[in-house]
């Protein structure tokens, strides 16, 4: 579609919005005692005029008119997802259940010569990396990556709001207490940081931290006119955006951002009680006025906005949102509260069981992911998220590896990798496997173990060139339960063997003023064969022999992320080649003596390291059976 689109050929392109519409018609009254400046903001119909004929259509004849007002929100397709899949910020400063919100009051006929007006309001997750676990009523938002990672999307996410909609005003929903206090006060400081490095006062973001469930407390929904009450003043200095005669004749100035932690309910509630303080004041300066709170005639506007939340919510977490009863009667009472604990409950279903492959469909239907994406998701029964770049995260963490564990400043750093190994030392296949960072120097090899959601090293491994002895790559299955895992080209992986030596070393954060470090390994005998490996020892992890190895086992290099430019791809086989070439080049310049120039026989050998036909057998009737079971849930 975007070749048509670039081209101009807009008659071929169907834009789709998702989101929501709904409008209603209503009459205000017209404000008497008439003033004189009431009078001189209502048109009055001139003779021969035909867009003053049609105003006057929409007035009655006791000075009350007719009014149109139409809602619309529109779902951003950045960072699109469901709830607990898609949450904070992506690397371009995208945010989750982004959605604009546009309030429009105009007249039933659309009279050009009518003034229409508009008010934008902005929702969106908090722009910071954080995820939550599905599997708890109440989960934790834990942060990610670094702080300087973090500062930089924040920056991204404000500078765009800003471009579309100029000043911003953010207002934070959450609580001030309990498992969402720390993200809201982290999103304070990086406000905080945000503003110091803006030079001009426009670019500066104030920020409102309403504890929206502690203001309402027993159900007293009616006290978010607090949040009203205080931000009444960057309202009027906002203002909205007036049409009349197909001409702007003022624009609105800025937007108020809006957020709670899904941005569903109570995001909701206080953007229904902004959108009324803007219609109330848009009535008033056309000189007429409507009771929105005491009259049962005007309930049609808290069912209009309740609608608008139900839509989004159920885009976003498959229900309708809560506190809808407030929002469609300002009324609360228990019928409301248990039907809030039904969605929540079912929300908790939702999330837990279909909302994996919901994601993976959504991301394959807005292009961020090609179809593989599907056997990515037939093997983890998940998939990954397209705005957080593989690239970017594997690189932080070679680079945070080698900050830990490379200790001697002479020591070169050659290269770094991201791999899988098995979960236990000296194995082939032990499951599950494992994050690990390999690292390479002028010295010695380095095997990580990473943890990808605190971003720490939990233990590695240090081994000296000089005892490396052999190096051997090729397919390595280490499961074959789906296609994609009995793929022999796609599974790939390299086996370092080498003597014990006391220049190795083995090391676990305990997260306490001591590591555990290994004791000096036994000197192998010197008769010993140690290229020789015995299959079923290597599974076992037997001591029979005193060669030791590590493992590795390469990730998919072929993402399923859509790209933009179509960048080469690298082959598994080839990669790992030139992971053990690189390995070996460095073994060689560690132990060439030089007096001598003779060439050495390679150490690198081209072999299986796990054959299909030994990964079936390997491959338990309890691990089939575990995995078609959660195919069952998941699927």
């Amino acid at each position: 579609m975007k070749p048509f689109m670039d081209s101009g050929r807009h008659t071929f392109t169907l834009p789709i919005m998702q989101g929501f519409i709904g409008q209603h018609e209503f009459t205000a009254e017209r404000i008497m005692p008439s003033t004189p400046e009431a009078d001189s903001q209502v048109n009055s119909p001139e003779e021969g005029d035909e867009n003053s004929k049609k105003a006057s259509e929409d007035a009655s004849v006791d000075g009350n008119r007719n009014f149109l007002l139409t809602l619309i929100s529109r779902r951003s397709v950045l960072r699109s997802g469901v709830r607990y899949l898609r949450r904070g910020v992506d690397d371009d400063g995208n945010t989750a259940n982004s959605v604009e919100t546009e309030q429009i009051l105009s007249s039933p006929s659309w009279n050009p010569a009518e003034k229409v007006y508009s008010l934008l309001q902005l929702r969106g997750s908090i722009p910071l990396y954080f995820s939550q676990s599905p599997y708890y009523f109440k989960p934790v938002p834990i942060m990610h990556h670094s702080a300087q990672t973090n500062l930089v999307s924040f920056t991204k996410h404000f500078h765009d709001v800003q471009r579309r909609y100029g000043k911003v005003h953010a207002v934070c929903l959450v609580d001030k207490h309990g498992v969402e206090v720390n993200i809201a006060e982290t999103y304070g400081r990086y406000l905080e940081s945000f503003n110091k490095a803006e030079t001009s006062e426009d670019k500066r973001v104030p920020y409102q931290w309403f504890d929206f469930h502690a203001e309402c407390r027993g159900m007293k929904f009616e006290n978010v006119s607090r949040l009203v009450d205080r931000m009444s003043e960057t309202l009027e200095d906002f203002g909205d955006t007036v049409l009349q005669n197909n001409a702007v004749v003022r624009n609105q100035s800025g937007v108020i951002r809006t957020n709670c932690m899904d941005c569903l309910d109570r995001t909701g509630v206080s953007q229904c009680a902004f959108g009324q303080w803007a219609l109330e004041k848009q009535l008033k300066e056309e000189g007429h006025y409507i009771d929105l709170q005491g009259s049962a005639a005007t309930q049609w506007f808290n069912i209009l906005w309740a609608d608008n939340g139900d839509a989004i919510s159920k885009q976003y977490s498959s229900t309708a949102a809560l506190k809808g009863d407030y929002t469609r009667t300002r009324k609360r009472d228990y019928r409301g509260a248990l039907n809030d604990l039904g969605l929540t409950l079912t929300r908790y279903y939702t999330n837990i069981f279909t909302d994996y492959f919901s994601q993976a469909c959504i991301d394959y239907l807005l292009g961020n992911v090609t179809t593989r994406v599907f056997d990515e998701f037939e093997t983890n029964l998940q998939s990954a998220d397209p705005g957080i770049s593989m690239e970017k995260a594997r690189q932080s963490a070679i680079e945070t590896s080698c900050q830990i564990v490379i200790s001697d400043e002479n020591e070169e750093f050659i290269g770094g990798w991201t791999m899988l190994s098995p979960r236990q030392p000296n194995t082939l296949r032990t499951l599950p496997f494992e994050q690990t960072v390999l690292l390479l120097t002028n010295v010695a090899v380095y095997s990580c173990r990473f943890d990808c959601n605190t971003e720490k090293v939990t233990s590695f491994e240090r081994i000296d060139l000089t005892s490396i002895t052999s190096i051997k790559y090729g397919t390595y299955i280490s499961s074959t339960l789906t296609d994609a895992q009995r793929d022999e080209k796609r599974n790939m992986g390299l086996a370092i063997a080498y003597r014990p030596s006391t220049s190795n070393s083995l090391r676990v954060n305990t997260t306490s003023l001591h590591s555990l470090f290994a004791e000096k390994p036994d000197p192998a005998p010197e008769n010993q064969d140690i290229i020789d490996w015995d299959l079923s020892t290597l599974f076992k992890g037997s001591d029979r022999s005193s060669t030791h190895f590590l493992a590795f086992k390469l990730p998919n290099t072929s993402s399923a992320v859509a790209r933009a430019p179509k960048t080469p791809e690298v082959s598994e086989a080839d990669a790992v080649r030139a992971i053990c070439e690189e390995i070996e080049r460095m073994v060689n310049r560690a132990t060439q003596s030089p007096s001598i120039h003779a060439e050495r026989p390679s150490i690198v050998e081209q072999t299986q390291i796990i054959s299909l036909e030994n990964a079936r057998r390997q491959t338990g009737y309890f691990e089939h059976l575990f995995f078609d079971i959660k195919k069952l849930v998941w699927a």
